[in-house]
């Protein structure tokens, strides 16, 4: 899979469109579509992904569930031939849908696109699905609309997901993503508290417009060094201690390597309970301890 950023090298393209802020299941079945009309069609198959979210700058204070990093990871393991990085600055948020389809065609290459039911593209968000057919018949492109998905129910949408997240929903929030939400980043210092009492935490310097999940302890695993290492996380302000910032810490089990500095995932797999103040460190101890037992025997 190539990154490419400022000309497609290929005579003819199927490219997948979408804010794709969550690369979630209605997401995914999006970009395969494309693969698979591009296999059928002797095409290659790419994604146009945006730099920001584009509602982060139309609409303000979205809060990311995927960061870019962990986009590119996961559209690798789809095998689209390409991934095209776009800025959306304000030149590009002003293309009406007419010229925003000029642009497919003379810099994507495109022989067909694909994008969901609700998609919105040009100046203010003014072009839809509909309008998009048109287009492509207008400059030669196919259309490919992938119609509204839904598990148990309800549909799969990006402001659903982070509902769940809020809620600490873990489970079902991986039901919709199709894989366990991760929040990554550099192991930084933080109070210490953790090693003082027994169970030293990587600290996780996240991205500070990720999407957080309601503080309390969880159950997940930690990605360092190419392993897959059980974890007890805790998102919250360290009540005990007094502690203001929400933090990210995670307490890998059996795990007594210096990663300071390091970049890691920790994944959530299911919430254990609230976040509590306890009367002081012995009785932390004590409930840590239960925690850790806990998901020692959890099969994650």
């Amino acid at each position: 899979m190539e990154i490419l950023r400022d000309t497609v090298p290929y005579d003819g393209t199927v490219a997948a469109l979408g804010n794709f802020d969550g690369l979630h299941v209605a997401h995914m079945t999006i970009i395969r579509n494309g693969i698979k009309y591009a296999e059928e069609h002797g095409l290659k198959s790419g994604v146009l992904l945006f730099d920001v979210n584009t509602k982060d700058l139309t609409q303000g204070g979205v809060e990311l569930i995927t960061p870019i990093e962990a986009k590119i990871e996961l559209l690798g393991r789809e095998k689209p031939d390409f991934v095209f990085m776009r800025r959306f600055d304000q030149e590009f948020m002003q293309l009406s849908p007419d010229e925003f389809a000029q642009y497919l065609v003379n810099t994507l290459h495109v022989k067909a696109v694909c994008c969901g039911y609700d998609y919105s593209f040009g100046y203010k968000a003014s072009g839809d699905a509909e309008l998009l057919r048109r287009l492509g018949e207008k400059y030669g492109f196919e259309v490919l609309v992938t119609d509204v998905i839904k598990l148990d129910g309800t549909v799969v949408s990006s402001t659903y997901i982070r509902s769940l997240i809020r809620e600490g929903d873990m489970e079902r929030a991986e039901m919709f993503l199709g894989r366990r939400f991760c929040v990554e980043g550099i192991v930084v210092k933080g109070l210490q508290n953790g090693t003082k009492m027994g169970f030293p935490t990587a600290n996780v310097a996240y991205d500070k417009h990720m999407a957080l999940p309601k503080e309390g302890v969880y159950a997940g695993i930690t990605y360092v060094h190419g392993k897959r290492l059980k974890c007890v996380i805790n998102v919250g302000k360290n009540p005990t201690f007094g502690a203001r910032r929400v933090t990210i810490e995670s307490h890998i089990l059996d795990f007594d390597e210096n990663i300071y500095g390091e970049y890691i995932r920790v994944s959530f797999a299911k919430r254990l309970r609230g976040d509590i103040k306890f009367s002081g460190a012995d009785e932390l101890v004590k409930q840590i301890q239960k925690d850790t037992e806990i998901v020692r025997n959890m099969v994650l």
